[in-house]
């Protein structure tokens, strides 16, 4: 997990706090364990600031300043500051200037247009040509959230998950939808190929630069696709899980949704680690699945650690079942005789591709 920097300066009526009853002391600390920090070193200083406390802490953690502040506001201000390594640190200067994006105008209408022209090349070939077949199934859940934003996340096990998690979602949401790519993978200035250009990543894909290490201000883009009515997309696991079981979930999503109160809409790919697992290049076809679980609405009061828990284990209780039965367990018994099958589809219809 990412280190952090609290400094703490006691004010005046907070020093006599202090010396009228040292636990106060302790506030500081009880308040990043609230937000699941692991407290490291704390030292007392002599100069500027009072006290300073580094820990090891979930991503986003600078999202629970307000919150932290607001627990110990009555004896000291405070100031919390990421703290990376050298190595990274070097990485990501040189980055910057090469990364290229966001790209505000891959909202527009004409950029939607020339992205749904596309998409045939950029999706559908791709879940065509080696998920054979394809079960979807879930879309009528999705009804009640039209005319408004959602999140639609997916747990994440290989390069096939965006083009599968993309194709299983109905036209009115894949019409406006935006999904984060690492910065220094998809979105580097100076490639040759012209499908690694960071327009065409925007233009095409309609994805958006996520920079390593970004802390809170990874959200700000999609902060701004929410506010202008966007849906976005999200791997909450952050980067591919490696082991049988699913990896922690970082808090993005859930600052993203109690801030703009919007739903998620929790969706769990089956048989695609298999398909192209991590370190390989090559992808074997074979049978895919895409499960629309129940949309996540949060209530007022909820906070994010519950949030995130929230949608951890509503992905956790289905990937149990694939766990213990395979793929097939992750379509739910009420589903099973309304599933739609592609493959089976197509066979029906003669052959006829599904250019959605």
């Amino acid at each position: 997990m990412p280190h952090y920097v609290m400094l703490m300066r006691y004010r005046s009526h907070g020093v006599k706090a202090v010396r009228a009853n040292p636990q106060v002391l302790l506030d500081a600390n009880e308040a990043l364990e609230r937000c699941e920090a692991n407290i490291l070193h704390s030292f007392h200083l002599l100069g500027e600031w009072d006290q300073c406390a580094i820990v090891e802490a979930p991503d986003n953690f600078k999202a629970y300043r307000a919150s932290i502040a607001h627990d110990i506001s009555a004896t000291a201000d405070i100031d919390i500051l990421p703290a990376i390594d050298l190595p990274l640190f070097q990485r990501l200067i040189s980055q910057d200037a090469r990364i290229g994006g966001p790209h505000p105008w891959q909202i527009r209408v004409w950029a939607k247009v020339a992205r749904r022209a596309m998409r045939p090349y950029a999706f559908t070939r791709w879940v065509k040509r080696y998920c054979r077949p394809l079960t979807i199934t879930g879309r009528e859940k999705l009804a009640t959230l039209k005319g408004r934003p959602c999140i639609v996340i997916g747990n994440h096990s290989s390069h096939m998950d965006h083009f599968v998690l993309f194709h299983a979602l109905p036209e009115w949401i894949k019409w406006n939808i935006y999904f984060g790519a690492a910065a220094d993978r998809w979105f580097l200035k100076g490639r040759k190929e012209i499908t690694l250009q960071p327009w065409y990543q925007s233009l095409v894909n309609g994805s958006y630069p996520i920079r390593r290490g970004g802390g809170s201000a990874a959200l700000d883009y999609p902060k701004w696709l929410l506010e202008q009515g966007c849906n976005i997309m999200i791997f909450p696991e952050g980067t591919r899980a490696r082991g049988r079981g699913l990896s922690r979930f970082r808090h993005g999503v859930s600052l993203l949704a109690l801030e703009h109160n919007v739903p998620v809409v929790p969706v769990y790919l089956a048989g695609l680690r298999k398909m192209r697992p991590v370190g390989t290049r090559t992808i074997q076809p074979g049978p895919a699945g895409a499960h629309i679980l129940d949309p996540i609405v949060f209530e007022p009061g909820v906070t994010v650690p519950q949030a995130t828990q929230r949608m951890y284990d509503a992905m956790h209780a289905v990937h149990e079942r694939v766990l213990e039965h395979g793929d097939a367990a992750a379509e739910s018994s009420r589903h099973l005789r309304g599933s739609r099958r592609e493959g089976d589809l197509e066979e029906m219809r003669g052959g006829r591709s599904d250019q959605s």
